[in-house]
């Protein structure tokens, strides 16, 4: 399970509201918490603020995904 994946769960926050939050689609999100691709930059950005906003806790980039030292977001 990927951090992204397992976040939602232990915050028990349902998919679709990550959807109708990040302004990502269904499909996309699935396949990023699948870990099937790896998402853009923006991307990134667009998940932590969302679930930021979700969770009302604050939350890092790192907290939701395996990231490379070497490509800082």
């Amino acid at each position: 399970m990927v951090k992204l994946e397992a976040y939602l769960k232990s915050h028990r926050i349902k998919p679709i509201h990550l959807v109708r939050e990040s302004g990502y689609s269904r499909v996309h999100l699935l396949m990023v918490r699948e870990g099937k691709i790896d998402p853009s930059r923006q991307c990134i950005a667009a998940i932590t603020g969302a679930l930021h906003r979700l969770s009302g806790e604050r939350v890092k980039a790192s907290d939701l995904f395996e990231l490379d030292p070497e490509y800082p977001v």
